[in-house]
């Protein structure tokens, strides 16, 4: 079904997050920043519904309902990502959504055009000098705003420090010796394996991007698709030459198997977004100590590009009548130094707030990777990574293909075709839309 020519120029405008806003306002935005959300009476007590998955979030609602009796937040516990997008769907289109939501950055398009989200630009104003330039962008839509920024993730490269010093491996600072510790990690023990090759959609793209990719452009109202391009395609050539050589396998990640492998020390590292440290220190406690983090590999044609593995909003979902409080609560929890510590130290949280990069918890030691402090080198990576991406008009949809294909990748079904396949379906989504695509 093809959408209404409002809809159209809207989904045209508003789902290129890396242009300016004067570019996207020219292709037609309609003004939505002086928009009247329902506000609250100041002496009302008002209940809030959250949605969330990432570890952190819960403890910091409980924070919050101690100090502020006035405005009590339910958290619920969610499935992450493309998991939970259908189920907020459906809630909106009933009525029932919960007034609060953690939505990720890619994702963030697809519920502007699709009405999900409220733009909360007018009860925003002055906001955007408490968040990185970055963090802010990455909730900014033509002349609208959408979300309050939480996190972002620079890549760390996570591995277990013990088995290194085992296998005689230095950690890799480019992904040339990534390829030729794991050759040495195999010719000693076959079944013991450097990392995988993840089906996560964020990790991939960040790939991409290191590489120098660019999947989505949008010029004179007409999508450029391009998922397939050469950088992308030398990031597949790399890691099916892994698979190739034996050196790793496809597996899904966030699994109990592939934990498991961790535990049982057939898998020794894993290069993902930094609140990764947390999810590991939760799924693998066993080796409790046994971990450390460094910063990702680079490509030798490509020194010093660090990227993000994405990070998310907390967004007010469309029909919340209390707009003003869940704001309030959303800022709160992104600034607060109490908060921001609980989302450090419980997600692995990286801060999008000026505030939360002021947090001394990111100059403490971590019991689990041995007492080492894993968010030093942190700060200065994240300083030199530029949201110089623009996620396309269907990401969520292109994500959910790279989730569901790549764990199929092998010898006979490659990297490549998979992204192949991958870049057909998004232009093929794109034009049944209704959108031009230039390619």
């Amino acid at each position: 079904m093809k959408i209404s020519r409002s809809l159209k120029r809207a989904l045209v405008v508003s789902v290129s997050l890396a242009l300016s806003v004067t570019a996207l306002t020219g292709c037609g935005a309609d003004k939505s920043s002086d928009k009247e959300l329902p506000s609250t009476d100041s002496d009302a007590k008002v209940k809030l519904e959250f949605w969330g998955w990432a570890p952190g979030y819960e403890d910091a609602v409980k924070l919050w309902n101690t100090k502020h009796p006035e405005t009590q937040v339910t958290f619920t516990q969610t499935p992450s990502t493309n998991e939970i997008y259908p189920k907020m769907f459906t809630a909106i289109k009933a009525n029932n959504a919960p007034c609060l939501a953690q939505i990720e950055y890619s994702s963030l398009p697809n519920f502007v055009i699709q009405q999900g989200v409220e733009d909360i630009a007018a009860l925003t104003k002055g906001m955007d000098k408490d968040f990185t330039e970055d963090g802010w962008k990455s909730v900014s839509i033509a002349d609208g705003v959408y979300g309050i920024p939480v996190d972002t993730a620079p890549i760390a490269f996570i591995y277990r420090k013990d088995l290194f010093d085992k296998y005689g491996l230095t950690v890799p600072k480019t992904w040339e010796e990534y390829k030729e510790m794991a050759k040495k990690v195999k010719n000693q023990d076959p079944s013991v394996s450097i990392g995988y090759y993840s089906n996560d959609a964020n990790w991939f793209a960040a790939l991409a991007r290191q590489k120098g990719a660019k999947w989505f452009d949008l010029k004179d109202d007409s999508w450029s698709v391009s998922i397939d391009d050469k950088a992308t395609m030398e990031v597949a050539e790399f890691w099916q030459s892994m698979i190739d050589e034996g050196l790793v396998s496809a597996q899904e990640s966030y699994t109990p198997a592939l934990y498991k492998q961790m535990a049982d020390d057939k898998i020794l590292s894993e290069p993902f977004g930094i609140w990764d440290t947390a999810v590991i220190a939760q799924s693998v406690q066993g080796s409790s100590g046994k971990w450390a983090v460094a910063p990702m590999p680079v490509w030798k044609d490509r020194p010093d590009t660090y990227v993000s593995a994405g990070g998310s909003a907390t967004t007010v979902l469309k029909g919340c009548k209390n707009a003003d409080r869940a704001i309030e609560f959303a800022h709160w929890m992104s600034t607060d130094p109490e908060a921001v510590k609980l989302l450090i130290t419980k997600g692995g949280l990286w801060p999008a707030s000026l505030e939360g990069l002021q947090s001394p918890v990111l100059d403490e030691g971590v019991e689990f990777y041995g007492g080492q402090k894993i968010y030093e080198p942190f700060k200065e990576i994240s300083r030199s990574i530029k949201l110089d991406w623009t996620w396309g008009p269907l990401q969520n949809q292109v994500n959910k293909d790279i989730v569901d294909f790549m764990p199929k990748v092998s010898k006979e079904k490659s990297i490549a075709d998979t992204v192949t396949e991958i870049q057909n379906r998004a232009v093929k989504d794109i034009k049944d839309k209704g959108l031009t695509v230039s390619n």
